[in-house]
C-alpha cells in the first residue's frame, strides 16, 4: 500500500485590494475591528437601560485603552468584562434595591447596599489592572528610527 504524495503547501499570496486607495474600506470610528468576543450578556427587557449604559460603559473603556497602548489584548479585554460585570452587578443591585426599597427589611437592605458597593469596589480594581494612568514612556526620535531601521 502506497503513502499518498504529499502536496506542497500553499504559496502565500498577497491579499488583493479591490478598492479606491485613501476612499475604501470601513468609515473612520468604526468599531467592527475592536470585537474581542467576550460579552456583557442580555438583560430582562425592563432592565434594558442598564444595558445601554453598560455598552457606553464598555466603549469607553476600549476607547482608553486605545488611546494607551493602541490596541486591546487579551488581558485588557478580560479586565474590561471582568470591569463590566461587576459595574452590572452593581447596577441590578441599585435596580432591586430601588425597585422593592418598601417591601425589604433594614438588614435586607444593608445587604444590598454591600453589594453595591462591593462591586464598586470590584470594579475599581478591574480597571486598576488596565494600568490607564501608565503613560507609555516617552520616544526618543534616533532610538526609534534605529529599532526600525533593518541592521546590515
Amino acid at each position: 500500500m502506497s503513502k499518498p504524495a504529499k502536496s506542497e503547501p500553499p504559496k502565500h499570496e498577497p491579499k488583493r485590494f479591490c478598492g479606491v486607495a485613501g476612499r475604501s474600506g470601513p468609515p473612520k470610528g468604526n468599531r467592527n475591528n475592536l470585537r474581542h468576543g467576550l460579552r456583557a450578556g442580555q438583560l430582562p427587557a425592563d432592565a434594558k437601560f442598564i444595558e445601554i449604559r453598560l455598552n457606553s460603559f464598555r466603549r469607553q473603556l476600549e476607547d482608553a485603552v486605545i488611546k494607551v497602548r493602541g490596541e486591546i489584548s487579551i488581558p485588557d479585554a478580560a479586565s474590561i468584562q471582568t470591569a463590566m460585570r461587576w459595574e452590572r452587578h452593581a447596577a441590578l443591585a441599585q435596580r432591586w434595591l430601588t425597585k422593592s426599597y418598601n417591601d425589604l427589611k433594614p438588614a435586607d437592605r444593608l445587604t444590598f447596599s454591600r453589594e453595591i458597593a462591593r462591586a464598586s469596589a470590584e470594579r475599581d480594581k478591574a480597571l486598576a489592572m488596565l494600568r490607564l494612568d501608565v503613560l507609555p514612556e516617552p520616544l526618543d526620535l534616533k532610538g526609534y528610527l534605529a529599532q526600525e531601521s533593518p541592521t546590515p
